[in-house]
């Protein structure tokens, strides 16, 4: 999933909330679970290209999907140091692109409370998570599989 932000004249902004409709990222389940039980719809549905890739859009305005996007944005962080702590191991994994992102979502669901959001030390905001208990968590998720 992407998310960009738009800035409005009167200083809010216009949230995309932009869904891959060739090929769904891990987080992209839950975000959308979490939308549909969202008390409001989107602003607008639309469908727009970038990059090559054709993304349906969700199209919120800040001042009614504001308190949400914390989350959002914090289980797709987490969900993205998954995927860069134990990029090697995902790699190697024999699993299905389906199983994979599967594993990946449901650790993301596991290390929710324990994640943080953070600055590094170059000012950037990010995500802190103990990396060991991810990785740990991961190889215990592809040996289950493999055992299945």
């Amino acid at each position: 999933m992407r998310i960009e932000y738009h800035p409005k004249p009167d200083g809010m902004q216009h949230i995309n909330l932009m869904f891959c409709a060739e090929e769904a990222d891990p987080e992209d389940l839950w975000v959308q679970e979490q939308l549909s039980g969202f008390p409001v719809p989107p602003k607008r549905i639309l469908q727009w290209e970038r990059e090559g890739r054709q993304y349906q859009v969700m199209q919120y305005g800040q001042c009614v999907i504001g308190n949400v996007m914390f989350y959002i944005e914090k289980h797709k962080g987490v969900v993205d140091k998954i995927r860069t702590v134990c990029a090697a191991e995902l790699e190697r994994s024999s699993l299905g692109k389906e199983k994979l992102y599967a594993l990946i979502s449901q650790t993301a669901l596991e290390f929710h409370k324990q994640a943080r959001f953070t600055v590094d030390g170059s000012g950037e905001l990010t995500i802190d998570v103990d990396e060991a208990q991810v990785r740990e968590r991961v190889l215990e998720g592809l040996a289950e599989d493999l055992q299945t």
